[in-house]
């Protein structure tokens, strides 16, 4: 992927606004904080609140010292983000106690595992017992918590794994299969995203060979609608069944920009249309890289009919089932 320009603005909020400015050389979960944090502040409507009690937001595990406390005040929903570096150097009593935090003030928690050079089927062993290094260290903090989800990259590539495909397979199988059967134990989900895959057919595969119901798919609509020449609706057909979270937002398709909901070309109302037909309620987790992105995109999903009609019928299932899911 082509790497995003350097000094661009990380951004949560949380109420008020807390802007860092960061190193962005990659993906949505690996950021490295620089220069001073600072307030801002603007307001959020009741209809954009309304979106983020529905909602997780993205937060680097190392960045928890600058949003915490923004985070307990507006009770957010958060996906903690752990880079290679964090799981060296983070305990899992120290997380539990963060985590507590949140979940004392109503928030719920949802794990990014680390991806940056992983590769679950890799065809040269040495890389795959370093993935298995890395879940391993994840899964003690995993065991701990009990996250609500956990989201795990494969690694593949079309472009670089074409021919070894059925090895990779193999081999992905092997790597992944202990970490489901742990995942059942602690009665945690698991969901595996995509990136550059052409299409759903190698997630399907994956998830239909362990067959677990604490493995599912993770849909990143960024990623599918710039990496994938496959429609999203046959990736929706494909993989609903399997579908525990979705990635939200927006691009042109030809780069995966993190735009607002709304300011590419994704056809959101058919994602939401989908999942109201199929009565299935996937985790969503926002995704924005600016600050102006992350207002335009909690009012642009505020904006959306198919968005509201799809939390109201989530929250239909959810007194018909006597639960209260996010």
């Amino acid at each position: 992927m082509a790497a995003m320009s350097p000094l661009r603005q990380f951004v949560q909020i949380f109420g008020e606004l807390t802007i860092g400015r960061v190193d962005m050389s990659g993906w949505n979960v690996e950021f490295n904080l620089t220069g001073q944090v600072f307030m801002k502040s603007r307001e959020i409507d009741l209809e954009m609140r309304n979106v983020l009690r529905h909602v997780f937001v993205n937060m680097p595990w190392n960045h928890r010292g600058n949003f915490m406390e923004l985070v307990l005040e507006n009770r957010l929903n958060i996906e903690l983000g752990f880079s290679a570096a964090d799981l060296e150097s983070c305990s899992p009593a120290e997380v539990y106690g963060a985590v507590g935090r949140v979940r004392d003030r109503g928030g719920k928690i949802t794990f990014h595992g680390p991806f940056w050079d992983l590769n679950v089927g890799s065809v040269d062993s040495a890389i795959r017992e370093v993935v298995r290094s890395r879940f391993e260290r994840l899964f003690q903090l995993v065991e701990t918590v009990l996250p609500e989800r956990v989201v795990l990259h494969t690694g593949f590539d079309p472009r670089h794994h074409p021919g070894p495909r059925v090895e990779w397979m193999e081999n992905a199988l092997a790597t992944l299969a202990p970490f489901v059967r742990r995942a059942e134990a602690a009665g945690v989900t698991l969901a595996l995203e995509n990136v550059f895959e052409d299409g759903p057919r190698l997630h399907v595969e994956l998830l239909e060979r362990i067959k677990s119901t604490r493995l599912g798919f993770c849909l990143d609509l960024g990623h599918q609608h710039s990496f994938s020449q496959t429609p999203l609706d046959q990736w929706l057909e494909a993989t609903w069944p399997h579908l525990k979270e979705i990635h939200l937002h927006d691009n042109d398709s030809t780069f995966d920009a993190h735009l607002p909901v709304g300011a590419g070309t994704i056809d959101f109302d058919l994602l939401f249309g989908f999942l109201i037909e199929k009565r299935v309620s996937p985790l969503l987790t926002v995704e924005p890289h600016t600050v102006d992105h992350l207002y335009e995109t909690l009012s642009g999903l505020a904006r959306l009919a198919s968005f509201d009609h799809f939390l109201g019928r989530r929250g239909e299932r959810n007194e018909e089932q006597g639960a209260g899911n996010i």
